[in-house]
């Protein structure tokens, strides 16, 4: 099976000057966890994840400590109203990754499976000519596990 066959076509992208306030209304309108930033012509520059607009540790270089971080700057939580206010001046840009891993549309489904794996993804785009025809999510894969062991099963009760 290919990567092809298990994506989700419908993907809910974004553009690099898309506002963080747009985003987060997005992941909550169409219930998903990140979303492929991409150019005119379809081209991933980024993706931008729950993860990305939500206070997280991150080590200070050298050493044991972590702090809370929020888009790219350390942040008391207890500031998280102005915090928030202040992220509408924010971006797609200005928050993505923009190492995204992505997969070729005739990539093989186990090896993206495992790709996901390795790289601890709960999603990933898939490009055809270098641009986003799709997205795999680990619901995708696991739908496509539930397929094939409903046919199991009714393949054994014949």
């Amino acid at each position: 099976m290919k990567a092809f066959e298990i994506m989700n076509p419908n993907v809910v992208t974004v553009r690099a000057d898309t506002s963080v306030e747009t985003i987060a209304g997005l992941l909550i309108q169409h219930n998903i966890g990140g979303v492929p930033v991409v150019d005119q012509q379809r081209r991933v520059l980024g993706i931008v994840t729950e993860r990305d607009l939500f206070v997280k540790d991150k080590g200070i270089p050298f050493s044991a400590v972590k702090i809370p971080t929020m888009f790219k700057r350390w942040v008391n939580p207890r500031q998280l109203d102005e915090i928030y206010e202040a992220a509408r001046q924010h971006t797609a840009a200005d928050v993505m990754t923009s190492d995204v891993i992505c997969v070729n549309s005739n990539e093989d489904a186990e090896e993206v499976a495992w790709l996901m794996v390795k790289a601890n993804l709960k999603r990933i785009p898939v490009l055809r000519d270098g641009r986003l025809i799709g997205i795999i999510a680990r619901g995708d894969i696991l739908r496509q596990l539930a397929r094939k062991n409903a046919t199991d099963n009714e393949l054994a009760l014949v």
